[in-house]
């Protein structure tokens, strides 16, 4: 059976509508000194995967917190650079994910964020579809219920892929702000050391100039 792109496209965003679908990926700009937290309201219990990774700025940590809405903080984490969380949601709510950096006076920290519902127990994630010509005849009087399954883990794979991409793309990132915070201070050494050399050299001719030159005695009239 042939099915249009356009009508896998619809069907999986009517999934999505009806399961609660729940994935946000961000960059956030952490100011020295300050607090920032996100709010998200879960309707129902289900399973959230949490992920942050500190990509610029300073040493690269901050602390970070899960507060579920009756104030408990479930997750505390102390001066990391990235970190995940699974967390299971029994209390539906607004769920509070702080990211703490007023340990740090002077220095922003860029920190990715990433969350997730995370379903365990789905069983078509251990399962591939595989083709063969003898099931042609089964496909085709496959019904709505069968092909929902067959969108779910098409839907659930292509998630999964576009996770780790954004898992690598921030990796990429963090690499390269070190690099280039390694570039500008190796540049930074390096002028105050040939300043120094340049500095003890223009001393040294200096000195070594005085040292030949002859110093003559001025000459004093004598009155008669």
């Amino acid at each position: 059976m042939e099915v249009s792109l356009s009508f896998l496209i619809l069907l999986l965003a009517v999934l999505c509508k009806f399961s609660d679908c729940l994935e946000h990926d961000l960059t956030i700009d952490v100011g020295a000194g300050i607090e920032e937290c996100l709010y998200q309201n879960v309707k129902k219990p289900t399973n959230l995967e949490i992920e942050y990774q500190v990509i610029d700025g300073g040493d690269l940590d901050v602390d970070f917190s899960i507060i579920t809405p009756t104030g408990q903080k479930i997750v505390h984490d102390l001066r990391k650079t990235e970190n995940v969380h699974k967390v299971g949601v029994k209390i539906p709510g607004a769920y509070r994910f702080c990211i703490d950096n007023t340990f740090s006076r002077f220095t922003n920290k860029v920190v990715f964020f990433e969350i997730l519902t995370d379903d365990d127990d789905d069983e078509e994630d251990d399962n591939d579809w595989q083709l063969e010509k003898d099931e042609v005849e089964e496909y085709i009087d496959m019904t709505i219920d069968d092909l929902k399954k067959l969108v779910s883990t098409v839907k659930t794979n292509l998630e999964k892929s576009s996770q780790l991409q954004n898992i690598l793309r921030v990796y990429e990132a963090r690499d390269r702000n070190i690099q280039e915070n390694n570039f500008h201070r190796v540049n930074f050494m390096s002028g105050v050391q040939l300043f120094i050399m340049i500095s003890v050299g223009l001393t040294q001719v200096l000195m070594i100039r005085n040292l030949f030159t002859e110093q003559h005695p001025k000459n004093t009239k004598v009155s008669t």
